[in-house]
């Protein structure tokens, strides 16, 4: 058996997804948001929070009280918006998988919330960072730690037995996909190219 874990932003796209879903989301209120949270963005981008800090913080800022049910509607308009912002090297890279009849994972800290009706129409799985939701409202927290680095080998580890598998392919492009590139097989491990 052969599996495929891929990194989404970056990796599969051309930039950052999060910032993109939020202006889909936000229409001209991403502009304030993006002025509110500069500080935040900045420390970020600087080094002195962490990744985990800076999403929840823009998170909160953008969907808090948000209704879940709006959200998940805008996220399955969002789909074709996200699709043309996949790189195509990326895209046949996954069909050559497919044609082979690998298994696909797309591994990723954005949100899994709009990354879903991709993978769904993709037919490939998901391991995500998940919004937080309670009474069909959005907290705007992270439901569980963010998926990134560390936490993307424990999830990985945590859904799939890597023992029964012959191959292992990983694909990734930061530093927050360091440790989940460690458990590709030998010559395995693709860091910002596609072989």
């Amino acid at each position: 058996m052969v599996i495929a874990f891929f990194d989404f932003d970056g990796t599969i796209t051309r930039g950052d997804s999060f910032a993109l879903f939020l202006k889909f989301l936000l229409g001209k209120r991403f502009y304030l948001m993006v002025a509110k949270n500069l500080h935040i963005l900045l420390l970020y981008k600087m080094g002195l929070i962490s990744n985990h800090n800076a999403k929840q913080s823009v998170l909160y800022s953008c969907i808090c009280g948000m209704e879940e049910r709006f959200l998940l509607q805008k996220c399955e308009d969002f789909v074709d918006l996200l699709e043309s912002y996949c790189k195509d090297s990326a895209i046949k890279k996954i069909q050559w998988h497919q044609e082979n009849n690998h298994e696909i994972v797309l591994v990723s800290a954005s949100f899994e919330e709009y990354l879903r009706p991709l993978c769904n129409k993709w037919g490939i799985k998901l391991l995500a960072t998940t919004m937080g939701v309670k009474n069909g409202i959005m907290t705007g927290r992270l439901d569980k730690p963010n998926c990134y680095g560390k936490q993307k080998e424990i999830r990985i580890k945590e859904m799939y037995d890597l023992d029964k598998y012959d191959s292992i392919y990983v694909y990734g492009d930061t530093i927050g996909d360091r440790e989940m590139l460690k458990l590709a097989s030998k010559d395995q491990a693709f860091y910002r190219i596609f072989n």
